[in-house]
């Protein structure tokens, strides 16, 4: 079962919904399951996907967001933080990884993960390859791998990464 099917379920509506939820009032997972269900009966929508799947979805979407520190959590709740309210209004049409790869510590949240995955996954790998494509000067506009694709991502980690080393290092 793939959420992307459904327009309202794809990561960055999901990302969107959690943003302006927040942007409103701290906001528990709970309430942003109760905004989506209300929002999906408002459109008519009844999605062939259990609870359980769009609640850990909705998990991952708030550690994503809280590691690009757009939400601050309180507890059990989140809120928006100056960043999330900046980013919120220069893409009010959807938020997703590639928004928040603009971010060091999202870029970090990313290759920590990466780093921890077993080697049959080939995210670590294109994180490398990114890594040593800004080394060797090569652009960001260079990535070899398809734009909506986890390789494409994971190569822009690696790349923006090594960018932000050398930046670092030059200080």
């Amino acid at each position: 079962m793939d959420l992307s099917e459904y327009p309202l379920l794809n990561r960055p509506a999901l990302m969107l919904l959690v943003l302006k939820a927040a942007a409103e009032h701290p906001v528990t997972l709970r309430g942003c399951r109760d905004r989506l269900a209300a929002e999906l009966h408002r459109i008519h929508e009844k999605p062939d996907v259990p609870e359980p799947v769009i609640a850990a979805e909705l998990e991952e979407v708030g550690k994503h967001l809280e590691a690009a520190r757009l939400l601050a959590r309180g507890g059990d709740a989140f809120s928006l933080t100056a960043r999330g309210r900046q980013v919120l209004s220069d893409h009010p049409l959807g938020v997703d990884e590639t928004v928040l790869a603009s971010f060091a510590e999202y870029r970090k949240f990313i290759a920590a993960f990466a780093r921890r995955k077993t080697i049959d996954d080939p995210r670590p790998f294109r994180y490398d390859e990114g890594y040593a494509a800004q080394q060797e000067g090569r652009s960001l506009s260079e990535n070899p791998y398809p734009p909506d694709s986890v390789d494409h991502l994971a190569w822009e980690n690696g790349w923006s990464e090594a960018r932000d080393t050398d930046a670092e290092r030059r200080r």
